[in-house]
């Protein structure tokens, strides 16, 4: 699986992590599918509050409102623009995720009971103050995870 960042969203979630400090924060992602197993993530929504120096705390019912929005704002065609899954930050801690990240994302398939077939947990961190590292992990259904490859779109062409 492929997972693409634009690169002003990856511009934008370096000031967030910046202003989050040493505080844990995260959100909803929201993707374009290109081709099977290939998205651009579109937005990543910010839940700033919650969080501390080694949890975030996930917001259900803002994080549900966030995606019927978005859903609404990208014409409401599920097959193309959709949901696809988590984001926080490790400001402490390395880009992989923990054993309660993975258990979260597990919930969350369950949660969906069968109307989703894998979900994408992307972690976040300021290397420095203005390096972005990440990684992403796809849960499948399954029951089984995989890293996807990531890839930040420059938009000077």
């Amino acid at each position: 699986m492929k997972v693409i960042i634009a690169e002003a969203l990856g511009l934008r979630m370096i000031r967030d992590l910046q202003q989050a400090g040493n505080r844990e924060i995260g959100g909803v992602l929201f993707a374009e599918q290109l081709s099977e197993g290939e998205f651009l993530i579109l937005e990543a929504t910010r839940q700033r509050f919650g969080g501390n120096a080694t949890t975030f705390r996930r917001r259900v019912i803002k994080a549900r409102k966030e995606v019927r929005a978005l859903h609404k704002s990208y014409g409401g065609i599920p097959e193309r623009y959709n949901y696809l899954g988590e984001w926080h930050s490790h400001p402490a801690a390395a880009v992989h995720p923990s054993a309660r990240d993975a258990d979260t994302m597990w919930r969350l398939l369950e949660d969906a009971d069968g109307t989703v077939n894998f979900l994408v947990l992307l972690i976040a961190r300021l290397r420095d103050q203005t390096n972005l590292e990440l990684s992403a992990t796809a849960y499948l259904a399954s029951g089984h995870s995989l890293n996807c490859d990531l890839e930040l779109q420059s938009e000077r062409m």
